[in-house]
This record gives C-alpha cells, structure tokens and sequence, in this order.
C-alpha cells in the first residue's frame, strides 16, 4: 500500500523523535548507572577504608594500653620484689597490682582481661570482666599464694617469651572458652608482651584480652541488610583451618566456622574469581557475575605479614544501588510518552500544514491532466505557490500548444484530403462521361421518336429507367467525392469497420479501374462494432489504397481483408505493387518523406495516417518485399 505524504511526514517525524529519545534514554540511563556505580563504588570502599582503619585503631589502642599497664610502677614493684626474693613484698606488690588491673579494666570498656603470668606460664594475678579471679591452681614456689591457671602450652605464650623486649604478640581474632564454661565467649583478640628483670633475665608476659564485639558491631551496621552486607573475614594461606573463615558476619551462624564446627568460610558462598583476589590483593572493587552485586574489600595485617590478616568485605545489591535508577527510568518513560504525544500532534499539524497545499497542487494537476483549461488556485506565496504558478503557466502554454497542434493537424489532414481528391480526381471526368454520355443518347432516342411519332410507350418508360439509373450512378460518384472532401468535426461514433472498407474502395475505384488494376475484399463475418472516427479512418484507408495504386503502376491487383484477433480488428492492404526499399521502411511514416516523384506526393500521407491510428490507440505493421508486393495492416481496439 502507498503512503501519502502527510503519513511519510508524521511518521518521519516521530521516527526521529522514537531514536532520539531512544538514544537521549538511553545515554541518560547509561550515564545514571554509571554514576550512581560510581558513587556506590566510592561509597562502599570509604566503608572498607573506614572499618580497617577501626581496626587499626583498635590494634593500636590495645598495644598502647598493653604497654601502658606494663609499665606501671606496680608491676615493676612485683617484678622487682621476685627478682630480690622477698615473698612478703612480693605477696603485697600482686595484691597492689590486682587493684591496679581493675582500675585499667574500668577505664577501658573494651579490655575483656588482664593477667600476668611468670614464666613457667602460671598465671599469679587475672581479672576478667571487672573481677578478680580466685587462686585455685597450684601452689608458687617460695610463696603462700596459689596460681589462677596455667597456660604454658598456649602457642601465643610460647610466641611472646621469645619475643625482645618492648615487643607486642597479637593472637588469632578468635571466641575464647573459659575453664568449665558451656559456650563460647564473644570474640576477642589477645595483646602481649614479655617482661624482664633488671638482669635481663625473662620474668613472664603481661597480656590483655580485647573485646571484638565493639569492632563487630562496627562492621553490622556499615550497611543494613535490604541495602547488602559487611563481613570480616581471614586471610591466613598457612593455615587452611583459618583461611577464609568468618570473623564477623551480619548471620552469626557462619562466625568463627573453624571453632563452632560448622566449617562455614568464603569460599562456599563466593567464587573463586572473587576470593582469590579477597586473598592476594590489598584492596578493590569486584561485581559478582550473576546478581552483578559489587563488593568493595581492604586488606589488613596486623601481624605485619601480606599472608595472615583480616579482610573488611561490604557488598551492596546492585537492586538496592541502581533503585534511584528504577525511578528515572520511569520517569523518561512517561515524559517518552508524553513527548511522543506532543511530537504526534505537531507532526500532524506540520504535515497538514505541508501536505494540504501539495494536495491542492496534486488535485489541480489531475484536473488538468483531463482538462488543460483547468487552473490551480493560488493560495501562497511560498514555494507551493511558486510551483502553483509555474504549472498553471505550462498547463495555459501546453493548451495553447495543443490548440496550435490541432489546427496545425487539421490543415495538413485537409490538405492530404485535398491531395487524395486531386489523384481521384484524374477519373472521374471519365467516370461522369459514360453515364452523361448514355443519358445524352437516350434523350436524343426518345426525341426523333417523339418527332416522327413512333413514340413507343414501353420503349419510352425502358429509356427513362435507364436514363434514371446513369443518374443515381453520376450521383453516387460525386456523392462520395463530396463526403470525403467536406471538412466534418471529429467525433468518435460506432460503426461497421466492413462497410467503412467498402466505402473506401469504392472512392479509389475510379483510379484504380482507370489504371487496370482490380480490386478485391474479403471481409471477416460477424466482426463487433468499433468506436472510431470515420472519417478520419476513412482518410487512412483511402491514403494505403491510393499509395498502393501509385505502387503497381498499371496492369495489378489489390486485396483488402479484416480479421478479428485478441479483442483487436486487423484490417489488411496487400498489394503486387513494387515494394519498399528495407532502407525506407523505417521512415516511411516519417513527415515529408516521399519516394514518388517532385510534385506527385507530400510525402505527409502515411505520417498523417500514422498519427490518426495512434491517437484511436492502434498501430500500422507494414512488410515488403522488392519486387514482390507490400502489406499493409491496421490494427484498432475492438468495442468502445
């Protein structure tokens, strides 16, 4: 199906509008996404920056108050009084020193326990959680005081009495268990250092127990849980039990896998792609491959060693950070439909405002192509109005044209008319003498014998029959002369093409007989009636008849046929005439072209007969042979 115009224009017009808004959508979502990435990347790794340097803080705080309380003066006082062997001091300096303990314990929240122990790793004074514990292990030697436990086989004891002086141990982040508790104790993180007598000799450790409930807390609230999710996890490559495990988690459950029996660590949740680089890079920001969630993670040594330390994690759903974007794209998409409303409405404003006076142009053009006196009416000055005129103006030139073209058409038939009737013409004083010449006889008969009185009733009544009859024939002569030369206005009538034939040859007769040349018509029964002007094809059997009159000379023979074929009637002129060069058979139908002699043709005969056929919508086939004959054949569209 076409489309016109105004639906080329408007669809046009919200074609650019659907792509531009497309590409403006889709640059401004592209563009809001990756903002807001931006932003959420930013944002989430501030998290992991600011949770690790809690933690460091946390490390730091702790080993300042570590070796704050190792050098107060009561614990020198114990240590000094060991060293000097004197049990009552050094009975009286533990029991100072208990006092002492509390007092730090109170002033900082996060110190779970403190304790001192010799070094046989037994421990001679411990509070924990604001109480001194009783002293119910084994007894000291060389003192009435029992021990609070013993903790010589503890691997981070053994690691701080080998540590130099003014060095600090940190323990594994881990739950702690007291002696005949039930549960695990929150997570803590163990601090010690080990103590020297004046003589350079190792006296025991001090070491303090820190919460990591507070650091935890920190950790859970980075991010609530619809939003995503933080997470402390260890990186500990020598040590696969630990390696990946949770420290601190918002689900409690996967906390410290390796201690509760639960086995639960990093690597069943994430992939490999994922952990590999949480256990050998420093910091970044990695997006899960399926949900696309993106996961800002810091790494943090407290041991001083790239393979052993604490990995602060915070993930955020990519449906939590990319929501602002769920609430543009609606918005585009309402102000999309709301555009394209307003981009329809001023596209059908703007094609009917272009494609109305088109439509004006195009209707005058049809107008004119049936009637050249029709004229488009001006309605602009634009360039419509300028085209307006312009057609206006070669449809009034184009009239004047085909008016000229006319006239000039009707004097030249005229003329070839005239030139027919002259070539007739050469006959019909013979034609006319014959009758004239009986009647005359018949007149002079019929009067000696009105004369003498002989007048015989029955010879009279015979001779005025005949006298009669050479007188219809004069008339029938010069009749037909008569209709073919009188100038009639065109006009398209239905006829019978036989009869149209026979009137033919019977014009051209008189010539044709004069030069002894017989005519003969063979016509095709029952052939429908056909539209035409009769004179002008008349006109156009008359020039092939007399042409081929020209051709034969003297002593020849014309046949004339019709036929019906395909909806089309054939009309065949065939003649033994001497036929047409193969060089003139393509310019015969040309104007002027003539192969008869100076002053015998005009040579517009065949060119105007041509234009007569092809303006009644049939065609003129000729073939010839030199020598031999030419044929000619009309061919007209049947019916009306």
């Amino acid at each position: 199906m076409r489309m016109r115009i105004s639906q080329k224009v408007l669809l046009a017009m919200l074609g650019v509008t659907i792509v531009s808004l497309g590409i403006f959508s889709f640059l401004m979502i592209t563009s809001t996404g990756q903002i807001l990435q931006q932003n959420i990347t930013g944002r989430i790794q501030g998290m992991a920056e600011s949770s690790v340097q809690n933690l460091v803080d946390l490390v730091d705080r702790s080993g300042r108050t570590l070796h704050s309380i190792a050098a107060t003066i009561d614990v020198a006082a114990v240590l000094a009084a060991e060293e000097n062997g004197d049990p009552a001091a050094t009975v009286a300096a533990l029991q100072r020193l208990e006092t002492t303990f509390l007092q730090f314990q109170r002033l900082d929240s996060s110190l779970q326990a403190i304790r001192l122990v010799n070094n046989a790793g037994q421990e001679i004074v411990k509070i924990r959680e604001g109480k001194i514990l009783p002293r119910s292990g084994e007894d000291i030697p060389g003192l009435d005081l029992k021990t609070i436990g013993s903790i010589e086989d503890r691997s981070f004891f053994q690691h701080t009495m080998e540590l130099p002086e003014g060095e600090t141990w940190i323990s594994n982040l881990e739950r702690g268990w007291t002696e005949g508790g039930l549960y695990w104790c929150p997570a803590m993180v163990r601090f010690s250092t080990p103590l020297f007598y004046s003589d350079g000799r190792r006296a025991g450790a001090l070491i303090i127990n820190v919460w990591g409930a507070t650091l935890g807390a920190k950790i859970n609230s980075l991010i609530t849980a619809d939003q995503g999710q933080a997470f402390l996890i260890e990186r500990n490559t020598t040590n696969p039990e630990r390696n990946g495990i949770y420290l601190f988690s918002q689900d409690s459950t996967c906390e410290f896998g390796n201690q509760t029996g639960s086995h639960i660590n990093v690597f069943q949740h994430y992939p490999e792609t994922i952990t590999t680089q949480w256990m050998e890079n420093d910091e970044g920001v990695i997006s899960t491959p399926d949900s696309r969630d993106l996961l800002a993670y810091t790494f943090y040594s407290p041991y001083n060693d790239d393979s052993r330390g604490w990995v602060v994690v915070v993930e955020a759903h990519k449906k939590y950070f990319m929501l602002p974007l769920v609430a543009i794209k609606q918005q585009i998409l309402i102000s999309t439909v709301l555009v394209l409303i307003f981009a329809a409405l001023v596209a059908g404003f703007f094609s009917r405002s272009i494609t109305r006076p088109i439509q004006t142009v195009i209707d005058g053009t049809h107008c004119i192509s049936h009637d050249l006196s029709c004229r488009i009416p001006l309605r602009s000055h634009d360039e419509i109005g300028t085209l307006t005129s312009e057609i206006n103006r070669m449809a009034m030139n184009l009239q004047s044209n085909l008016e000229e073209k006319e006239r000039i058409e009707e004097q030249i038939h005229n003329s070839e008319k005239l030139a027919s009737i002259g070539e007739m013409a050469s006959g019909l004083a013979h034609e006319l003498n014959t009758p004239l010449g009986n009647i005359r006889a018949l007149s002079s008969l019929a009067r000696q014998d009105l004369q003498n009185g002989t007048l015989n009733q029955e010879t009279l009544g015979q001779d005025f029959s005949d006298i009669i009859d050479q007188i219809d024939k004069s008339s029938k002569i010069i009749s037909g002369l008569l209709s073919f030369a009188r100038r009639q206005a065109s006009e398209k009538t239905l006829c019978d093409i036989n009869q149209l034939v026979e009137h033919s040859l019977d014009l051209t007769r008189i010539k044709s007989t004069n030069h002894n040349i017989q005519i003969s018509f063979t016509p095709s029964d029952n052939l429908p009636l056909i539209k035409i002007d009769q004179n002008q094809i008349q006109q156009v059997f008359v020039n092939i008849l007399l042409n081929a009159i020209d051709a034969i000379g003297h002593n020849g023979f014309i046949t004339a046929a019709t036929a019906f074929h395909n909806g089309q009637i054939a009309i065949k002129f065939s003649d033994n005439g001497s036929g047409i060069a193969p060089e003139n058979l393509n310019r015969i139908f040309d104007p002027f072209f003539t192969t008869k002699e100076v002053g015998k043709g005009t040579g517009l005969g065949l060119s105007v007969s041509y234009g007569i056929v092809k303006n009644h919508g049939g065609t003129i086939e000729v073939d010839s042979t030199i020598g031999t004959g030419t044929n000619f054949t009309v061919f007209l569209s049947a019916g009306e």
